[in-house]
């Protein structure tokens, strides 16, 4: 796996560390990132940047800082690539049983 830094202009100037947030494990946004011309998951964020994760066709993951103006959030069908490690009752939420017509 691949990773880099957040560019320090997102840096907090009292601890010199980015703000990073994260979503819960195996329940991170899919996105579109326009810059790379890749779909994946955004597995971190901070208030410019995010950290854009997917697998290539030849099975390598990747993970990429991008700027969020290059990110558009997208639903898990539309993504062209799939994290088969998903948490599917989060992207895909039992239906409530329908309730028997009124007569």
């Amino acid at each position: 796996m691949t990773s880099s830094a957040p560019p320090a202009s997102t840096l907090h100037p009292a601890t010199a560390r980015p703000l990073v947030s994260h979503a819960r494990y195996r329940q991170e946004p899919y996105v579109r990132c326009l810059l790379l011309e890749v779909d994946g998951k955004a597995v971190a964020w901070t208030r410019t940047q995010v950290l854009v994760h997917w697998i290539d066709d030849d099975g390598r993951a990747h993970n990429r800082w991008v700027p969020a103006s290059a990110v558009t959030r997208i639903s898990r069908d539309s993504s062209a690539w799939q994290d088969p490690y998903d948490d599917f009752g989060f992207y895909y939420p039992a239906q409530s049983p329908l309730s028997a017509p009124v007569r």
